[in-house]
């Protein structure tokens, strides 16, 4: 007598506020997942509820940064496999497809890192140092953890790791307003970063991180192939720098006043 083969446990984990907008096309495109934990902290908008609706089963969160937060939602997964989404990234069919099928091969490894597609002003961005894009995002539950900076925190699995093909779509700022927005929260939390690492400052830094920002993103790394969204984006990842290298600074000068 044949027995059927059971499928491992996927749960995918996002953390998620004022995501309204992208959040129901995330929890959609998981519908592969045995369970989908959406983290909601101090949202005002729509998010939970639209989580919900699509599908997700939501969890009240405290906000302690974004490695802390989401190692904390990391922890409610006891058994078979995480996946790690923003609430602004959509898993392809492709995608779907190729992590069901890796993760039932006995000889999985601990972790996969996929292949990000990135959107800017909605247009596709496959140069600009946005594309390639892998992150590690698919692990075995109990071996992975963020580490612990402020922004851009990084995912470190305990074991071997492999690639898997299919897209895995970002959308990030639809227009140069969210953008703006979000820049004054995350140069301040890198300005801490930098500080915290011993990191220091200068004039010169200020004259010329921000040029090179944008010359590498838009002539290196062929940023002016993206047409317009490309000159947008290099052009504000060069007032990115300036702004988080000025902010590093002005800390510098209040501590030492």
């Amino acid at each position: 007598m044949s027995s059927k083969a059971v499928k491992p446990k996927i749960t995918a984990v996002i953390i998620a506020s004022q995501a309204e907008a992208t959040i129901s096309a995330c929890v959609r495109s998981l519908g592969f997942c045995t369970d989908i934990v959406v983290g909601v902290n101090a949202s005002t908008d729509r998010t939970a509820v639209l989580a919900k609706r699509a599908g997700a089963r939501v969890v009240a969160i405290k906000w302690d940064g974004y490695a802390r937060t989401k190692n904390a939602l990391l922890d409610k997964v006891r058994q078979g496999w995480v996946l790690s989404m923003d609430s602004d990234e959509v898993v392809s069919p492709e995608l779907a497809q190729n992590i069901q099928t890796a993760i039932a091969d006995p000889q999985a490894c601990a972790g996969y890192w996929l292949s990000r597609r990135n959107y800017f002003l909605g247009h596709r961005i496959d140069h600009s140092g946005w594309s390639p894009d892998w992150q590690l995002r698919l692990f075995r539950a109990g071996c992975g953890r963020f580490s612990d900076r402020r922004v851009h925190e990084a995912l470190q699995v305990a074991g071997e790791t492999r690639k898997l093909a299919g897209p895995l779509d970002h959308y990030t700022y639809a227009t140069v307003s969210a953008y703006l927005q979000r820049l004054n929260a995350y140069t301040t939390l890198a300005a801490q970063d930098r500080r915290a690492r011993g990191k220091r400052d200068s004039r010169l830094r200020l004259i010329f991180d921000p040029g090179w920002t944008f010359f590498k993103m838009y002539v290196i790394k062929s940023g002016w192939r993206d047409g317009f969204p490309g000159l947008a984006l290099g052009a504000l990842s060069a007032l990115n720098t300036l702004v988080k290298h000025a902010k590093h600074w002005e800390s510098e000068q209040r501590r030492t006043q």
